[in-house]
């Protein structure tokens, strides 16, 4: 009977990995990657719900749920590529100040496409501490499943971010690695912020 289960579960996973296919695209200028088919660009209304932030993310997509996210951010406080191990140790802290637990699966600073990026996967969960509690007496947390990546690219920092429920964390543990993979980055320019006339 458990033969039986674990076979279930292997061509369930297998099944649902066949039906992702990935497309290589343009998310934002000097910037190709592959994403999943059927992603498509968030809104302003929907990036403001899920991401608050006084600077909304360069580019950020979703499925069609709009639960599962990939994006790509960058910012513009200077860094230089040495920083990069510095980065990691940063960003790791302050994930731990923003969740209310985090678990590392991956940390690590590895070579993808002739840059160094720091790789950050992790299941992050937020107790929602202001919330009634349930008929159990339990407290509603949220509880997502993460894989980041942080280069740094004339003198910008660029952060590449996939996120979903970790209810969907099976189905996409094994693919994300991929996405990522196939992360290029050649020029940042065409994305500078304007200056200001002086």
């Amino acid at each position: 009977m458990r033969y039986v289960f674990l076979l279930h579960c292997f061509f369930t996973f297998s099944f649902s990995q066949a039906q992702i296919k990935l497309q290589k695209m343009k998310p934002t200028p000097g910037v190709t990657m592959l994403m999943p088919e059927g992603f498509t660009l968030m809104n302003d209304d929907m990036l403001a719900k899920k991401y608050f932030s006084p600077k909304k993310p360069t580019a950020m997509y979703t499925d069609a749920s709009g639960e599962v996210d990939l994006g790509i951010n960058f910012t513009n406080n200077y860094w230089q590529e040495q920083d990069i191990p510095m980065l990691k140790d940063l960003y790791k802290g302050s994930l731990r100040a923003n969740y209310t637990k985090v678990e590392f699966l991956q940390e690590n600073i590895t070579r993808i496409n002739k840059r160094d990026f720091v790789v950050l996967e992790f299941v992050g969960i937020v107790s929602d501490e202001d919330s009634k509690a349930n008929a159990l007496g339990r407290k509603n947390q949220i509880s997502k499943y993460n894989y980041l990546m942080y280069t740094v690219v004339e003198n910008r920092i660029v952060v590449v971010n996939f996120n979903c429920p970790t209810k969907y964390q099976s189905q996409w543990q094994a693919l994300v690695p991929k996405i990522m993979e196939s992360v290029k980055i050649r020029n940042l320019k065409e994305n500078a912020e304007p200056k200001p006339k002086k």
